[in-house]
């Protein structure tokens, strides 16, 4: 034991930082938010203040949807007039700045390796959501569009880790999207819902019959995608809530 410390404190440790002391001047790896330099070794992917930046949003929220609650209203106007289909939403932060960076970097450009940043912040909302209910019997994440090439499936790639870390089976296959629709970010609600006709198709509804579902996308906008998820699985489920990185 005495001559592992001994082996780990004056060999390896000291070789370690030499290879890293290396790689950074031959290879010197930029932090994908920022573009400063990663010199820490213990940096991945984006540096440590950046990291420290992506912090939670802890203000007043509506009760349902999760949008900022700008008068600290339990609820938002849109919620009281159309209640979702969904028992709750939970979203990390809102849909601006670096969180906002970060997911469309990791969606458009095929930085995987965000979805170990992510991961702990879905991870944090499951733990959140569950201390309010009963455990939920599957995860599912909202699927990619249909048709679309990338080089991964940036929800799943997600949800892989999350269900992994807090033990609630991934189920996959189920909820499909079988409609390539164009881009939604620029659209209204009323065109996003045009947009989303006929876009999903749920398979063997009889797997999730009375089953606690928690649906899981990155951005919540107007919602419609949402929506247009809870409305196939709701006639079957127990029910549904959803958990998102960001909400507009």
């Amino acid at each position: 034991m005495y001559m592992h410390g001994v082996f780990y404190k004056y060999i390896y440790r000291p070789f370690r930082y030499l290879l890293h002391i290396t790689r950074l001047s031959v290879f010197p790896t930029e932090c994908k938010a920022c573009s400063n330099i990663l010199e820490d070794e213990n940096e991945s992917i984006i540096c440590s203040s950046c990291k420290e930046k992506l912090v939670r949003y802890t203000g007043p929220v509506c009760s349902l949807c999760g949008r900022v609650s700008y008068n600290g209203d339990p609820f938002c106007g849109e919620c009281i007039v159309n209640p979702p289909p969904y028992k709750k939403n939970l979203s990390y932060a809102p849909y601006r700045g670096l969180l906002k960076k970060l997911i469309l970097i990791y969606k458009y450009t095929g930085v995987e390796k965000l979805k170990y940043h992510f991961a702990p912040m879905l991870i944090e909302l499951v733990k959140e959501i569950q201390i309010h209910g009963e455990p939920f019997d599957y995860i599912i994440p909202v699927p990619p569009d249909a048709g679309r090439k990338r080089e991964f499936a940036p929800i799943l790639e997600i949800v892989k880790l999350v269900s992994r870390e807090v033990n609630i089976p991934l189920l996959t296959g189920h909820l499909i999207k079988v409609k390539k629709t164009p881009p939604q970010a620029t659209l209204g609600r009323a065109k996003r819902l045009r947009n989303l006709d006929g876009a999903f198709q749920l398979k063997k509804p009889e797997d999730i019959k009375k089953k606690r579902i928690l649906l899981v996308d990155d951005v919540y906008t107007t919602g419609t995608t949402v929506h247009k998820c809870c409305q196939l699985l709701i006639p079957y489920v127990q029910d549904v809530s959803v958990i998102t990185l960001a909400h507009s």
